[in-house]
């Protein structure tokens, strides 16, 4: 009987909403992490590129 009241509650547009903005909360979480492992390889590119010449990498 609560959970009739819940999804009474919720109606048709939470029930596609919901789905979507979770859905776009991942690929943005997703994305985000790609972007952070990439400017962690550029800054240690970026550290370690005087040091490719003499063999110390």
């Amino acid at each position: 009987m609560k959970i009739e009241k819940i999804q009474k509650k919720v109606g048709p547009v939470g029930k596609i909403a919901i789905p979507i903005v979770a859905a776009v909360i991942v690929v943005a979480a997703a994305v985000a992490y790609i972007c952070l492992k990439l400017a962690d390889e550029v800054r240690y590119n970026e550290k370690w590129k005087d040091y490719d010449e003499c063999g110390w990498h």
